[in-house]
This record gives structure tokens, C-alpha cells and sequence, in this order.
């Protein structure tokens, strides 16, 4: 737990000699010990363990509320606090609290960008309607809370005769800085910003898996079994589902958290290398006798690999939330049930709760206002794709021109085809949405066909082909009498958001556009803040298949791992093939993109990609890789890639210059640049 102070000499004041005081604490304490900083640490402490503490000066917020500046608080943003307290306003100078008020929301905005952190925010000590009109006006804008100081107000809570200076006087004396510690105490606590995680028990009749024993703040957290793929080996579809024996068990773990959870997880086997992903969150693993312990100080999708990728422990640290039943949800508690296809309409809820496995899958056409919630499993084990293939209804959770639509928390295991799909949709939000035991043909992540104003946020992805795909589509259905065309080209490809991810790509690319790109225009696609633990054919890729015009696409802050227990994907050419990869280091694409009409073309009409932006893309590999390849590929001079810009590529931590970089490009390409 790490809590930020940001105040004025209530919180901190060195030796002033000049005044009276020769303390290097919160002013008017009789010691460190008992000034409010203190004071709150140590009742935090007796309820969550441990604390870090950083006290910083915010005078400047107060006193020159005007030349106040982001860059002014960077140091205290990368102490990344869980919880802030902002103690501030009792020298703001007269005709300043407007000033101050933006101030104070400035400053806030800048400690904690994402919020991430618990803001909690003091009314003021010496009295001010205006200015704690101010201090709640920016906690409300920031996600904070209000603690007002109104019990503390008066002469009995004041250092009067402690002190000669009446300027220390004024301050709070012992009793006084417990007052306030006490009343952000209630707050912080009242919040559950202090609460240990809550597990939930798995139901009776689901397998549990042995391969790991779990402590999640000290309780007992059962792990569920998952069937993965275990090798990159795959071919077009055979008329028959691949193998199982091509997959392996892996585990997985959920519970919900508002405060840092502390894990301790035991392997059912003995172990020399113990590694958590992402990698770009750096956590830290302590081993002993057996155990891996680490602390999660935020919400997150996290996967925990002992000696190599296979039979890995996944991690799903949920925030907590309580979801609200509408008049017409249906629901599902905690148990086993078996509910087959589940049919929802217009101003339906689905509500699968913590602890609850829904053997079934789910079907939703020309509705609106639809919501999918909770923390269980939707489990599509048992049901088969048809032959053929019927577009919107197979599939573990299939959307067809439906909108505003709101898929939150729940986890799909086992999909016969791809995992989610979309067709001709507007306004969805995916938000902490698991998918995991992908391990069948075509079992990709979501697969948007022709969709518009789309938000995917905080999701783990792990599928067998294609994670996260933008296509555009000509299809006809085929029920075996007669061939049904599905327009979806009608409707463009825009206005995606994808933000704060988790993927890993058994096999194909990560986050694609295409290979079907039908449609007569790609544009305003935002992909942002994004880990991907595991690519397969290329992890930020454009694949250009049709006539669609792709422009103002943006890919920032990625960051790509390459493992040196990767292997190289193989094609199986018959039922007898066996997968034999080498032991070379396998290195796929970190960005790619080409440009062609092929086999996965719909309309034959080639298109064209510019004003496309790959901004702080980091990779993170084990010794012995190189820089991964880069490269695109257009198809003619009117047809072709232009205005490319990578603005900032890591390696291990050091930006690559364009000499340290080969970027390959065919003769159909316009301006690529590396800077």
C-alpha cells in the first residue's frame, strides 16, 4: 500500500527558529508521532499491513495557484500512489480560490491521470465556505471524496498557549491531528480502499485444478481449469474439430479487490523460474520454501509462468462492483447450470454472479439496450459449431445488429468458433471481459464485422487465431437449400477504442485489421495502453484484403513480449502431421502490414492505408532476440501504404534511432518514418 500526502505545514513544516518551532513534522505536534500523518499511517497499518508513505509540499497550489503546472507533481506520479490525501487551502491569498480550485484539479489530474488512486480530499482547518466549496467542486471532478473538517473546527483543537507565535499556535494540536486522522480514516476506510479481496468459492461439480495451491490476502482461492492450445499448430477447417490432445490444462483464478491484494501461490511442482506478465507492470516475486508471493496493487489480467509458458496460472483481479438487477434479468447465482442457447431481446440483462458456470452460449438479434454483467463463466464446452457454419449463431457470444449493448466482467471458456462477434453493431462497451480455454479451430477474441463506436477496455484476451479483429464482410449464409446474402458492407468501420488490454495470441495476429477489410472505409481506430504477452503472426498488424479505404489509425503505448519458450507456428497438412518445431528463438512481427486480393478477399477491389501512427511501442524480449522484423507490403503505385509514423520504438528500455532499425518496404509504399 502506498499513500501519497500532499499539504501545507499542517502536514510538514521543517525547524523555524524564527516562530518557535523546531520540529521537522506536522506543525504544532508535539512530536512526529502524533501528527495526523502519522497518526493515519499507523491506523491503516493495523488494518491492511504495511504502508509506504511520501509527504509532499503543494504550498505552491496555494500560494501561486495561476503558475501551477503537470510537470510540477511528475516525481509524485511516479511514486504511483493507491491512495492520495490533499491537505491543502489555508494559504490561498484573498481573491485566489478560483485560481486554486484549478489549481487543485490540475494537480490531482497529474499525481493520478488514469485514477488509479483513492483521492481523498480535507475540507479546511482554519474555517472557508469559499474554499471548501472549491476542494469539493475538484474531488467531484476527480473522482475524489470529500472529508470535511467541520468537528475539528475550534479553539479546543488548536495549539493556543503551546506555542508563543500565534501562527503556530493556530495549528492543530495532539488532539486536533487525531481529529483529522480519525476523520479521513472513516473515509478511507468507509471507501474499502482498506478491505482484503473477496474470493469466491468454486460451485460443486466444476473441476478444480490441483496444479496450484492459492492464498489471496490469506484466503483459501480455489483455481478453475481451462483446456489451452499447447502448440501453434493449426489448418484450414477439416470438417472435424481439432484434436484435443493439441491442447493442454492450464489455470485460472478470479476475486475482486479495492485495495492491494497480497498473493501466495504454491506449485504442485518443484520450480527454478518463476515469471509474472506483463511485464511492463513490474511486479515483484519473492520465492521461498516452495511459494511465489507478490503483491497486486491494482486491478488487472496477469498470468504466472513456472519454467516456461505451459500449464501458466491465470490471474483476474477484478474491481469491486455490485451490478443492479433491472425488472427483466435473467439470472444465474452460484452453481452449475445448464442453460443451452440463451436468446436475449431488447432491454434484457444477463446476470451471470461470481461463482455461477452457465453451461451455453448466447444469441442477441436486432435488439438494443442489452446488458451482459457479472463475475462468472459462460461455459460453450459441449456444443459444436454447425457444418456449415452459420454466421450469427455460432460462436460463444454472437451480436447481430444490435446497439448499445453492455458486456461487463464475465469470463468465456471454450468457444466452438469465434469467441464474440459482432455484425453490423453501433455503440458497444466490452469492459473487463475474460476470455480464456480458446483452444479450438477459429476460436479468435472478438471479431467486429462492420461494427461502429466501439469500446473494448480492460479485457483479457487469450485465443487460438486472431485476438482482436476489425473485418469487413460479403457473406452469403448457406443452410444447405438456398445461399441468403448478409449485407454487412453497408455500414463502414469506425470510431474504435481499445484501451488498457490483456492478449495473448495462440495463433495469428493480436490486434488486426482484416484480413477482410470490405467495406468502403476504416477510420478514427484508437488501440492504447495494451500488453501483449504472446504473438504468434504479427502483433500489430494490418491486413488489407479488400477495397476499404484505412486511414487516422493509432496504436500507442504497446507493449509486446517475446519469450524464448515461443515456438514458430506450423501449418498441419494432414490428420497424421505431427508438430516438430526447432529450437531457434521464434520472432515474429512487432508491426506489419500488407496489402493484397487473396484467398480471404471478399470483393477483389484492392484499397489503400494511410495517416496511420504506432506511438511508444515497447518490446520486451528475453536475451538473445534482436529487434523484431517490421515491415509493409503494398500492393501497386495506387494502391500502397502511405504516411506511416512510428513515433518512438523500444527495445528492452532504449528508443531505437532509425539506424538501429530495418524497416522492410516494397516498391508500393509512400513516406515510413522512425523517429
Amino acid at each position: 500500500m502506498k499513500v501519497l500526502f500532499v499539504g501545507n505545514s499542517l502536514a510538514y513544516h521543517g525547524e523555524a527558529p524564527e516562530l518557535g518551532w523546531y520540529g521537522n513534522h506536522g506543525m504544532a505536534a508535539s512530536s512526529k508521532e502524533n501528527d495526523f500523518v502519522h497518526v493515519l499511517t499507523r491506523m491503516i497499518e493495523a488494518k491492511c499491513g504495511p504502508v509506504e508513505t511520501m509527504v509532499a509540499g503543494g504550498v505552491k497550489v496555494e500560494r501561486e495557484p495561476a503558475a501551477v503546472t503537470a510537470e510540477d507533481f511528475a516525481h509524485l506520479r511516479a511514486f504511483d500512489p493507491d491512495i492520495i490525501v490533499a491537505r491543502l487551502c489555508e494559504n490561498v491569498p484573498v481573491g485566489q480560490l478560483e485560481a486554486f480550485g484549478k489549481a487543485y484539479v490540475r494537480m490531482l489530474r497529474a499525481i493520478d491521470p488514469e485514477q488509479n488512486a483513492k483521492i481523498f480530499c480535507t475540507g479546511s482547518y482554519w474555517p472557508s465556505k469559499e474554499a471548501d466549496f472549491e476542494i469539493q467542486t475538484a474531488a467531484s471532478l476527480c473522482g475524489g471524496i470529500y472529508v470535511p473538517l467541520d468537528a475539528v473546527h475550534g479553539d479546543a483543537f488548536k495549539a493556543l498557549g503551546e506555542y508563543a507565535h500565534e501562527g503556530v499556535a493556530a495549528h492543530p494540536n495532539d488532539a486536533g491531528m487525531k481529529a483529522i486522522a480519525g476523520q479521513l480514516f472513516a473515509a478511507i476506510d468507509a471507501s474499502g480502499a482498506l478491505d482484503p479481496a473477496t474470493v469466491y468459492p468454486i460451485p460443486d461439480g466444476e473441476p478444480i485444478s490441483g496444479d496450484y495451491q492459492v492464498t489471496v490476502d490469506g484466503q483459501p482461492a480455489g483455481c478453475y481449469t481451462c483446456h489451452v492450445s499447447a502448440m501453434p499448430f493449426n489448418r484450414e477447417w477439416p470438417g472435424h474439430q481439432r484434436p484435443y490432445s493439441q491442447g493442454e490444462q492450464a489455470s485460472f483464478l478470479y476475486f475482486d479487490m479495492s485495495a492491494p491484494a497480497r498473493l501466495t501461490v504454491r506449485p504442485n511442482r518443484a520450480f527454478t523460474e518463476a515469471v509474472l506478465r506483463p511485464l511492463s507492470k513490474g511486479i515483484e516475486l519473492t520465492a521461498a520454501d516452495g511459494a511465489i508471493s507478490f503483491t497486486i496493487r491494482k486491478p488487472g489480467h496477469f498470468s504466472l509462468e513456472i519454467d516456461g509458458r505451459r500449464h501458466n496460472l491465470h490471474i483476474f483481479a477484478n474491481p469491486k462492483q455490485a451490478y443492479a438487477r433491472t425488472p427483466d434479468t435473467l439470472y444465474f447465482g452460484p452453481g452449475v447450470h445448464k442453460a443451452g442457447p440463451i436468446v436475449l431481446h431488447s432491454g434484457q440483462t444477463l446476470f451471470v454472479d461470481a461463482g455461477a458456470v452457465v453451461k451455453g452460449f448466447v444469441q442477441c438479434v436486432d435488439s438494443s439496450n442489452v446488458r451482459i454483467v457479472g463475475r462468472g463463466i459462460l461455459d460453450c464446452a459441449g456444443y459444436d459449431r454447425h457444418v456449415p457454419l452459420i454466421w450469427e449463431e455460432d460462436g460463444l457470444m454472437n451480436l447481430a445488429r444490435c446497439e448499445n449493448v453492455l458486456v461487463d466482467g464475465v469470463i468465456l471458456r471454450d468457444s466452438n468458433w469465434w469467441s464474440i462477434t459482432a455484425f453490423n453493431c453501433v455503440n458497444l462497451h466490452y469492459n473487463n471481459v475474460k476470455t480464456i480455454g480458446m483452444w479450438r479451430y477459429n476460436t479468435d477474441g472478438f471479431d467486429f464485422v462492420n461494427c461502429q463506436n466501439v469500446r473494448v477496455t480492460n479485457c483479457f484476451l487469450r485465443n487460438f487465431d486472431d485476438v482482436i479483429v476489425l473485418k469487413g464482410l460479403r457473406v452469403e449464409q448457406n443452410d444447405g437449400a438456398s445461399r441468403t446474402p448478409l449485407c454487412y458492407e453497408r455500414m463502414n468501420v469506425q470510431n474504435f477504442l481499445v484501451e488498457n488490454c490483456v492478449i495473448w495470441c495462440d495463433w495469428g495476429g493480436g490486434l488486426e485489421l482484416g484480413a477482410e477489410t470490405v467495406a468502403d472505409e476504416y477510420c478514427n481506430l484508437v488501440f492504447r495502453n495494451c500488453d501483449i504477452l504472446r504473438n504468434d503472426m504479427g502483433a500489430l498488424r494490418i491486413h488489407s484484403g479488400d477495397r476499404a479505404v484505412i486511414h487516422h489509425l493509432t496504436y500507442e503505448n504497446i507493449n509486446v513480449e517475446y519469450s524464448r519458450y515461443d515456438r514458430a507456428p506450423m501449418m498441419q497438412t494432414s490428420d497424421e502431421a505431427k508438430y516438430e518445431p526447432d529450437d531457434m528463438l521464434y520472432t515474429p512481427a512487432v508491426i506489419c502490414g500488407w496489402m493484397y486480393c487473396g484467398r480471404w478477399s471478399n470483393d477483389n477491389i484492392l484499397g489503400n492505408v494511410y495517416d496511420v501512427t504506432y506511438k511508444n511501442i515497447r518490446v520486451y524480449a528475453d536475451e538473445g532476440f534482436g529487434v523484431p522484423p517490421i515491415y509493409f507490403r503494398g500492393a501497386s503505385p495506387e494502391n500502397r501504404f502511405d504516411r506511416i509514423t512510428i513515433d518512438g520504438l523500444y527495445f528492452n528500455g532504449k528508443r531505437l534511432a532509425a539506424a538501429d532499425v530495418e524497416i522492410e518496404k516494397n516498391e508500393f509504399t509512400g513516406d515510413i518514418t522512425l523517429k
